[in-house]
């Protein structure tokens, strides 16, 4: 169990550091950070990585008060996991998940998800 927590600390880390620099569109963060097959997949498409740093620095990313709750961790053998957790925003509540991959001892973002969350509906009487 403390393997799991040592793990959820640490990508916890990473993907707040992650949000602060998309924040202050640090593309230098961003190289860093992507892993070289990285995805992202939003509701306005899929970005390669090159489509993630050209996005960071052409549109602004304002992210200064956020809330990340509830996070969550599944292993992926020793040299992967997904990350995911709800994060709120500027009136908006997004459900996330990062799929990280460890190379040469670091863990890098492979696949990041954004899913907006809307307001449950009921069903048809």
């Amino acid at each position: 169990m403390l393997f799991m927590e040592d793990r959820l600390a640490v990508l916890l880390d990473i993907e707040k550091r992650a949000w602060e620099a998309a924040d202050t569109r640090d593309v230098e963060f961003y190289r860093d950070y992507l892993a070289p097959e990285a995805l992202v997949v939003s509701p306005w498409g899929i970005l390669d990585r090159e489509g993630i740093l050209r996005d960071l620095v052409e549109n602004p990313n304002e992210f200064p008060k956020y809330a990340i709750t509830d996070p969550k961790i599944v292993p992926l053998g020793e040299e992967g996991a997904v990350l995911a957790y709800t994060v709120s925003f500027g009136g908006q509540t997004l459900y996330v998940s990062t799929v990280y991959v460890q190379a040469g001892g670091r863990w890098r973002a492979a696949v990041h998800q954004r899913t907006p969350a809307s307001p449950p509906t009921c069903p048809a009487d």
